[in-house]
């Protein structure tokens, strides 16, 4: 072989070497250029979209004990708190003349009849809140002594925002949560056909289970179901994308696990960090989870595993 031959055989292969290269080296610029993603496919969630409200028990029977007639008050022993039942001797009121009597002698029969006290009974049974007089004191007649409260008229009242009134109403449930942090499910028993002239709310009251027994002017949160959706399609959060104005929502889906497509879709209701899918996707499509943000259409990606 001539040095001709032999200098057109080595370039022969040193071209030959410089393609691979070039072609290793393309391979290399296409895959590095695919964005690494994490998938995921939309799963079935239960939406419940509720209004939040505060609310404030009352009682609803409360019955006053009446002097019936002038003069002291005495044997007065009940004390607030004390459970009274009807017709109870609340306390005897002695009259202005039988107390003038007091130092005759009341062995006179005639006499005798004038130095009885008047008693003065309860009207109902429940627990006294108010007494407004002690034992001793000087009351005319129709003065109110105190205050019964009936335990099982105890309500929870909520203003409801009247634009709401075709979801909440009497037999709807709800829940209420407390203070201290518990929550018991409660059912709305009636609503009071008046509105608010200024905040445009009505009042619904609230029953609880069992006649639970509370302090009144307790300060509650009441949450009242408004929507809600059974196994929904549903998307994390960090999977949806939107615009500036949030009117429109997309996510990333795969075509194959290489190639993601921008598809638009309608979204429903949200909860911690799920949000529903109403249109655009099924059960079985493929979304990417991590990495979507500032892909574009028809993007090239990876599938992390």
């Amino acid at each position: 072989m001539n040095r001709s031959a032999v200098a057109v055989c080595l370039l022969f292969f040193v071209l030959l070497a410089s393609c691979k290269g070039k072609t290793a080296e393309k391979e290399e610029t296409v895959e590095a250029s695919k964005t690494a993603v994490t998938v995921i496919t939309p799963g079935a969630k239960r939406f419940l979209d509720d209004i939040q409200l505060n609310g404030n028990t009352q009682f609803q029977i409360k019955t006053v004990i009446r002097a019936n007639i002038t003069g002291y008050i005495t044997s007065l022993k009940w004390r607030l708190g004390d459970r009274i039942s009807k017709t109870s001797l609340f306390c005897n009121i002695k009259t202005k003349e039988q107390d003038a009597l007091k130092n005759i002698d009341i062995r006179e029969p005639s006499l005798r009849q004038f130095q009885t006290p008047i008693s003065v009974r309860s009207g109902s049974s429940g627990v006294i809140t108010a007494i407004n007089y002690t034992q001793g004191d000087f009351v005319t007649e129709g003065d109110i002594l105190a205050t019964v409260t009936d335990p099982a008229s105890l309500v929870l009242q909520v203003n409801v925002p009247y634009e709401y009134h075709g979801s909440v109403y009497p037999g709807k449930q709800c829940t209420v949560t407390f203070p201290d942090g518990r929550v018991i499910g409660a059912i709305i028993q009636n609503e009071v056909p008046y509105v608010d002239s200024a905040s445009q709310t009505q009042r619904f009251l609230i029953r609880f289970p069992g006649n639970k027994l509370m302090p009144e002017n307790l300060n509650l949160i009441v949450r009242i179901p408004i929507k809600e959706s059974n196994n929904a399609l549903a998307l994390p959060l960090d999977a949806i994308q939107t615009d500036e104005t949030q009117e429109e929502f997309w996510v990333m889906k795969l075509v194959n696990d290489t190639l993601a497509i921008k598809t638009p879709i309608t979204v429903g209701l949200q909860h911690d960090s799920m949000r529903e899918i109403l249109s655009g996707l099924k059960g079985n499509d493929r979304v990417i989870l991590k990495g979507a943000y500032g892909l574009s259409d028809s993007a090239a990606v990876t599938i992390m595993k």
